[in-house]
């Protein structure tokens, strides 16, 4: 059974201004800005990002908690999106815009999957406006751990098919086998990343849930 929520009903959403920071002399935080969001949503390790430094003007930064998810607030739809979800404390910029769920209502992977899928027609300040179906936590978790293998799946691909094209240099003449397996490797990539969309439309348009309503 599903819940209709607004994201501030399930969120906060941090942006345009900064809240209170206790402690900010801390350092050794990572610091995301809206140009370190694109090598993040591309893989790149957090740990590389520049730290805070305790001489900053506080009052540029905001503090966030683990499991908060990030965006840049002029990239929100199309291509050019780019979305983080924070494994740890961070900092972020006044550049980007950051929501932290309520984890009692929604987990964060379940929203991080949302929001990948979801491509808003709106204004960043309008974010608290958009609506979300939400399943039982348990639901969440399932869902979740399904796009999390697929994605583990996507993300190896170059390794794999980079291992299988290699083995040429180790056994003789399995060239043409090698060449066969690489491209039934590739079309299995194919159809598990049409899979893939597949699943995220039909889980945040509750076509999912209506399906198994019906059976």
């Amino acid at each position: 059974m599903l819940k209709r929520y607004r994201l501030d009903e399930i969120a906060l959403i941090v942006a345009r201004t900064t809240p209170y920071i206790p402690n900010f002399s801390k350092v050794n935080q990572p610091l995301i800005t809206a140009e370190k969001l694109k090598w993040l949503s591309l893989g790149e390790d957090i740990r590389r990002l520049s730290q805070l430094d305790s001489a900053i003007d506080q009052w540029k930064w905001a503090k966030v908690p683990a499991k908060t998810i990030v965006f840049e607030k002029n990239s929100l739809d199309g291509a050019n999106k780019h979305i983080f979800q924070c494994e740890n404390v961070a900092y972020i910029a006044h550049d980007v815009v950051a929501i932290i769920p309520n984890e009692s209502i929604i987990l964060s992977d379940y929203l991080y999957y949302f929001f990948s899928w979801y491509q808003p027609n709106t204004d960043w300040r309008q974010l608290h406006h958009i609506l979300i179906d939400i399943p039982s936590l348990e639901m969440q978790t399932n869902i979740v751990k399904l796009l999390k293998t697929s994605q583990q799946l996507l993300k190896n691909k170059k390794s794999l098919l980079t291992a299988v094209e290699e083995l040429p240099l180790h056994i003789r003449n399995i060239a043409q086998q090698t060449e066969q397996h690489t491209r039934q490797l590739n079309d299995g990539f194919d159809q598990l990343q049409m899979y893939y969309n597949y699943t995220l439309h039909k889980i945040f348009t509750g076509e999912l849930f209506r399906l198994n309503n019906t059976s």
